[in-house]
């Protein structure tokens, strides 16, 4: 009884070191195996890609983005916003019929969302299709009426238009959502410049300038002003900040005002 007791232990022994050789060298291979496999197949989704190419735009190399974007939509063919990114990618490189199929695509996908109406206005104010980018951006205005950029974009089209009350209006709008809206304040003060509005101007300039102190063209259009006012001490020193923020007319203006 005790021999076979003995030879059961042996027995039982073995078995669990049989057993312990299997999960070191069989089973956590396979789970191993299984994670990576899993890990690639997430790693090459239509979402990773989209995510490596959001890295390139950002920092400026629309040509590595297209790279990943392709293979995004190849993923996924109804991807709006790979779409959306693309003609994004496009649209940097300056190809504007690739960018415009895009960002028409990601509309056809997803009619609900105001970026690809957004981005494709840029495209129409590129080919002077200022009727067409109006009504891109009051599409997006609607669905999305707490953006500040939209009525920037919209208030440069419409004084493109010569609609210049709107377009004030739409800079008065951009400017009551973010008071540090510097493109808003810049160019409602453009117009008031040339409607001959010069205090309201400066005062747009002016603000421009506080909240970024390297607005090269707020320091040209405040310089201009003050050369209209008289002011030629301080129009000189606006104009030099200018050209030291490297604004190109600024050169011209410091000869005619300030030597």
């Amino acid at each position: 009884m005790i021999i076979k007791a003995l030879t059961q232990f042996k027995f039982l022994k073995k078995m669990k070191k049989k057993l312990h050789l299997s999960i070191s060298q069989g089973f956590i291979p396979v789970m191993l195996l299984f994670f990576s496999v899993l890990f690639k197949a997430c790693s090459g989704s239509a979402d990773a890609f989209i995510e490596k190419a959001k890295v390139h735009l950002s920092a400026g190399q629309p040509k590595e983005a297209l790279n990943y974007l392709n293979q995004a939509i190849n993923k996924d063919s109804k991807n709006a916003q790979a779409f959306n990114m693309r003609g994004a990618a496009y649209f940097e490189l300056k190809d504007f019929n690739n960018a415009l199929l895009d960002y028409e695509q990601a509309i056809k996908l997803d009619p609900n969302n105001y970026k690809p109406f957004f981005n494709r206005a840029s495209v129409k104010m590129e080919r002077g299709d200022w009727e067409g980018a109006l009504a891109d951006c009051s599409e997006a205005s609607k669905l999305d009426p707490q953006n500040d950029e939209i009525y920037v974009k919209r208030g440069i089209v419409l004084a493109a238009l010569r609609n210049t009350e709107e377009a004030v209006k739409d800079f008065d709008k951009a400017i009551s959502l973010n008071p540090k809206e510097t493109n808003a304040l810049y160019n409602r003060g453009n117009i008031f410049f040339q409607l001959g509005e010069l205090d309201k101007a400066y005062d747009d300039f002016s603000a421009a300038i506080k909240v970024d102190p390297k607005f090269a063209k707020a320091f040209y259009g405040l310089g201009i002003i003050q050369q209209k006012q008289g002011k030629n001490d301080d129009a000189c020193l606006s104009l030099k900040q200018a050209k030291r923020l490297g604004y190109p007319d600024a050169k011209d203006a410091l000869k005619t005002f300030c030597e």
